[in-house]
């Protein structure tokens, strides 16, 4: 039997290799996913996956940390979405919630990696790294 972080990892493997059927089975039958940036819900499974696999975009996922349990069981990831086809890359923050062995539902928050407005550096607010 496989810890939740075990299946985070295993689900984040999985969606590298865009085996988003594998991925998604590690999801209960009536799994939510929250997309607050889009302000976008996918009410099942089914459609998250449908979503994936029309996607042309062949992102890969490095990760980035994985922290063990939180409150309630809640798994917290940071994982990089990124693709060779395009420069754009993304930083995604995960909550995973489950029932019992399936992840039933995640929040995922993306951010784009852009570079900061030149007015806050020239301004000496901030400096780029």
């Amino acid at each position: 039997m496989l810890s939740k972080l075990e299946i985070v990892r295993k689900y984040w493997d999985l969606f590298d290799q865009a085996d988003f059927k594998a991925a998604t089975k590690l999801m209960h039958d009536h799994a939510v996913v929250w997309e607050p940036n889009t302000r976008e819900v996918f009410r099942s499974r089914s459609a998250f996956l449908r979503m994936h696999e029309a996607n042309p975009q062949p992102w890969r996922i490095e990760e980035i940390d994985m922290l063990s349990e939180m409150k309630e069981g809640i798994i917290v990831t940071v994982v990089k979405a990124y693709s060779e086809k395009t420069p754009e890359s993304y930083f995604i923050t995960s909550f995973f919630t489950f029932a019992g062995e399936k992840i039933i539902e995640i929040m995922e928050y993306w951010s784009l990696n852009a570079e900061a407005p030149a007015w806050r550096n020239s301004q000496g607010f901030s400096e780029t790294y």
